[in-house]
């Protein structure tokens, strides 16, 4: 379904790099823009305003920004938890350094925001304000990622708030501006900003099952990467909620351990996240979510067939083993 935006949008993206400067600096940026991607986030800012009869021509700028933006978030979380792989390649931060990469992700978010300034859409302010709005967002929920690492307490509330956060809100917003953009009524652009909030919460406990339970050999990321880190995910959080308590306090030095070989820490907690069922239960709340989603769908002001396509991009989502 996305595949004509995303056409379209590889296009530009590949103008983009051609125009940069030859700069060193420049280097890692042409490396993680150039490794591809799903794009759905800034492919769906083209559906949606499609979707609500706006002009896909008109929504490049945002759409290009947007993918920056994630790409930019990228470089920087991958320096934060010092993680190898990106799409199955080196790391910005592996394959220069961490000082390149900082910087590198710097330019990134700047030109996002010089692209949303020059683009024809500029003179809406609510679509800049969103961008801004979510970009705090988004920092904020990577604080909140990275603080949980240091505690034990964390519940499964903090949990949802925090992917709401860090990733969530970025698709809610890709939509919004799509709908933003094509000058739809305030409810439909309220309507599919919790469409997709909902769906990008249900996209990440996903993504966070796939971490761990890849149905692929390569799945792009390092496998299990947020086990060898300690991170807290729905999978972690499940486990540490259903384990007897004379277990727990070993399981949760099992986690935070780096002393334990990576490979060794993988199976002795898969053996804890099959014993306990914790699979089961992310399903559980990834559905809970998904439904959510679909709700706000039925709301939108849009014809059945329209409606459908968006169902259908969301069953995509969920139903990815990659």
């Amino acid at each position: 379904m996305l595949s004509k935006y995303k056409f379209k949008l590889d296009q530009k993206l590949d103008e983009f790099l051609l125009n940069l400067p030859s700069q060193e600096i420049y280097e890692p940026i042409k490396h993680i823009v150039g490794l591809g991607g799903k794009r759905f986030r800034s492919s769906v800012l083209l559906l949606i305003t499609d979707l609500f009869n706006g002009d896909v021509n008109d929504a490049f700028d945002e759409a290009v920004a947007i993918e920056l933006f994630h790409n930019f978030t990228l470089i920087h979380d991958d320096i934060m938890d010092q993680a190898p792989l990106r799409r199955g390649k080196e790391t910005v931060h592996k394959k220069w350094d961490e000082n390149t990469g900082i910087l590198s992700g710097d330019i990134l978010y700047a030109v996002s925001n010089q692209l949303m300034a020059s683009s024809k859409n500029n003179r809406t302010p609510n679509i800049n304000q969103l961008f801004q709005k979510t970009a705090i967002e988004v920092c904020e929920g990577q604080a909140n990622d990275m603080a949980f690492e240091l505690r034990e307490d964390v519940s499964i509330a903090e949990y949802i708030d925090m992917i709401k956060l860090k990733t969530a809100v970025l698709v809610g917003c890709a939509m919004k501006m799509g709908a933003l953009i094509a000058k739809t009524s305030e409810l439909n652009a309220r309507n599919i900003y919790d469409f997709g909030v909902n769906l990008g919460i249900a996209f990440q406990i996903h993504d966070d099952i796939l971490d761990v339970f890849p149905e692929k050999e390569s799945f792009g990321k390092q496998v299990a990467g947020d086990i060898i880190e300690g991170k807290k995910t729905i999978l972690s959080l499940k486990a540490i909620e259903k384990i007897d308590s004379d277990s727990k306090n070993k399981f949760v030095e099992l986690l935070n351990s780096n002393k334990v070989k990576d490979k060794e820490k993988i199976q002795q907690v898969m053996v804890l996240y099959k014993q306990l069922n914790v699979l089961e239960d992310a399903n559980e709340l990834k559905n809970k979510y998904y439904e959510l989603a679909l709700s706000n769908l039925s709301n939108l002001e849009l014809p059945v067939d329209k409606k459908n396509k968006l169902k259908s991009f969301a069953e995509f989502l969920m139903n990815r083993n990659y």
